[in-house]
């Protein structure tokens, strides 16, 4: 009886060592695990470190400290890109025309004047319109001369006028000679006062009525038509 009081004993003893056991192995798999993630992080961390090198990618810089001055921080204050220089603006005064030193473009006389409010008929065309420049006579195949100094501009052949020839004067007027059968000159060409700018048609198409003549026009500097007489000199 003695000895069957003894076996309780036994089994409770080896049952506590089998608790201990089982609490020390969960104890020593949760740090296993923990050592696991933190080897994970720490290669994973190596790992970025390496890669950052090898392509040159350098991790930002740090934000400076609330208060501090930008000559105290470390890195460098990116240049600025300077604002380009504009050349001062010098007002341009409009030139005032003069009839000094101008040639008359043909020989003729005025055959039709200057009227940018009044509208007139035009038989040609079959309608009324205004008529923003002078027809000065002349014969076919005469020679059309320039009237004052500039640059040409432009030169264009129109079914309606022929070749137009835009002269861009010295005070920043623009004169156009219309009616043109030839062209002699070319676009950015200078020319000079009496300069040969081409011949005159039979008759311009659209002003047929009027015979072999050139139709000038004057526009200034802010766009205005004006009348080409003030530029020639008086017949």
């Amino acid at each position: 009886m003695a000895s069957m009081g003894k076996k309780p004993g036994i089994f409770h003893r080896a049952g506590d060592m089998i608790e201990r056991a089982r609490n020390w192995m969960k104890e020593y798999a949760y740090l296993v695990t923990i050592m696991a993630v933190i080897a994970i992080i720490a290669a994973s961390a190596m790992y970025t470190r390496h890669v950052r090198e090898e392509s040159g990618v350098q991790a930002a810089a740090g934000a400076p400290e609330v208060g501090q001055k930008p000559e105290e921080t470390k890195q460098p204050l990116p240049e600025s890109t300077p604002m380009p220089t504009l050349a001062p603006l010098v007002p341009r005064e409009m030139a005032v025309l003069s009839s000094a030193g101008a040639v008359m473009p043909v020989s003729g006389e005025v055959l039709r004047g200057f009227d940018e409010g009044v509208p007139v008929f035009w038989e040609a065309l079959g309608c009324w319109q205004v008529h923003d420049g002078v027809d000065i006579a002349g014969k076919a195949d005469e020679q059309v001369s320039c009237a004052r100094d500039g640059v040409v501009r432009r030169t264009v052949r129109d079914d309606l006028w022929g070749w137009r020839v835009q002269v861009e004067q010295t005070d920043g007027s623009i004169a156009e000679y219309a009616g043109l059968a030839v062209c002699e000159v070319a676009a950015g060409q200078s020319v000079t006062r009496g300069q040969a700018l081409g011949t005159l048609l039979l008759q311009i198409p659209c002003e047929a009525e009027e015979g072999p003549h050139l139709h000038l026009t004057l526009t200034m500097p802010n766009g205005k038509k004006a009348d080409p007489l003030t530029m020639l000199p008086e017949s």
